[in-house]
């Protein structure tokens, strides 16, 4: 990722060009209504980063962005309406439109929130500079608090008084690491001042709900490397206030062992090599999640070879568990484990549940099967049923 040389104030990208978007957009000026492209989309454009999310500001309330496209092809959704949001599909693609405005009052998780048409108070009340820029509908950059010059080099700069900013929305202390682990490679240092209001403000973190923080730190885990980010949390004690209280050590050794293996960052993964000493009970798993660190975390406590955990569970499993183990004990990757894994998959175990219970039951099954998997593998992947059953101590059926 590269800071581009000379930022320009005009986006000349193909997602704004699209007939979807540019069909609500024509809709908002016939009704004389401004519509501006915010925040995110805008942002990436700049940087040369992929748009997924469209987020578009209008001086329109939102019951009259209701009305503008309750009909067509167009489907309306009040998705956030005492906010001033309503979702519009376009050609299958949703748009999430808001009406311009200005908090009112705010208590750190919820705002009671003024509309209007100012774009400049719609600026600063968002979190930070570089997602304070918008872009009308030829692609010309609108940048009302002067936030492009945070973008050379990169800052992850809180709008204003960054105190403020936090109490606002505590939210935004996560949001502030969550930007700082995406855009690590840009970003060179932390602001000072956003640090201080972080430590000064930390405890509230307390009054957010586990679901809001666990989305925040899953999309902060899920960056290519979040190590930074997550250090300096772990430093001025942002980890610890939701529940992550082992004293961390990088990660870096582990995003370069998943980087030799092949195999994209994961949330729970990273999650259980941060916390191999800690239950997590803050945090609002699914069931699925909770399931799966369980079994990563009891897995750690075992002598395994990754290519029966292929067998056992899945690949994914048995990646995991390769990836964790050798960063805990901070050895070398061993490479002749990631050839055995994905042997494992193509070459399945010839001997199976259904054909061990011919000859034992109950549970000998299962320790059977394994003792064969284990076989298997021993072999290279080259051994075959009537081996495997010899070396068992199993007398093969003959067929008569």
């Amino acid at each position: 990722m590269v800071l581009p040389k000379g930022l320009k104030m005009q986006i000349n990208s193909e997602w704004i060009k699209s007939k979807s978007l540019q069909n609500i957009l024509k809709i908002f000026k016939k009704a004389d209504h401004n519509a501006y492209l915010v925040g995110g989309c805008v942002r990436n454009s700049i940087l040369n980063l992929p748009v997924n999310d469209i987020d578009i500001s209008t001086d329109a309330k939102p019951e009259e962005t209701l009305d503008l496209f309750k009909t067509g092809s167009f489907k309306a959704t009040p998705t956030g309406f005492s906010h001033g949001t309503v979702t519009v599909v376009s050609e299958g693609i949703p748009y999430q439109i808001t009406t311009m405005r200005s908090d009112q009052n705010t208590d750190g998780r919820h705002a009671n929130v003024s509309f209007s048409d100012n774009i400049k108070a719609d600026a600063e009340r968002r979190d930070f500079t570089i997602n304070a820029l918008y872009a009308d509908p030829t692609g010309k950059i609108i940048d009302p608090i002067e936030g492009l010059k945070d973008f050379q080099p990169l800052k992850i700069k809180f709008i204003g008084n960054a105190n403020n900013r936090i109490q606002e929305d505590y939210l935004r202390i996560l949001r502030f690491f969550r930007f700082h682990a995406q855009f690590s490679d840009l970003v060179e240092d932390f602001e000072r001042d956003a640090l201080d209001a972080i430590k000064d403000n930390k405890n509230s973190l307390k009054f957010l709900s586990k679901e809001r923080v666990w989305n925040e730190l899953q999309k902060i885990l899920l960056s290519k490397d979040p190590s930074r980010a997550l250090l300096e949390m772990s430093k001025i004690g942002v980890l610890e206030k939701i529940s992550i209280n082992r004293g961390i050590k990088s990660i870096k050794n582990l995003i370069s062992i998943e980087e030799k293996m092949g195999i994209k960052p994961e949330a729970i993964r990273r999650l259980v090599a941060l916390t191999r000493d800690t239950e997590i009970k803050s945090l609002n798993l699914s069931r699925k999640e909770a399931r799966k660190f369980s079994l990563l975390k009891s897995l750690l406590e075992k002598n395994f070879d990754p290519a029966e955990l292929v067998y056992q569970f899945n690949k994914e499993i048995a990646q995991s568990m390769l990836a964790i183990s050798t960063f805990n004990q901070g050895a070398k990757l061993n490479l002749i484990d990631v050839t055995k894994i994905e042997k494992a998959c193509l070459y399945p175990c010839p001997i199976s549940g259904a054909h061990l219970s011919k000859y034992v039951s109950g549970e000998d099954v299962g320790v059977k099967l394994k003792e064969a998997q284990s076989i298997w593998i021993k072999s290279n992947f080259k051994s075959d049923s009537a081996k495997i059953l010899s070396v068992l101590g199993i007398k093969a059926k003959s067929h008569s």
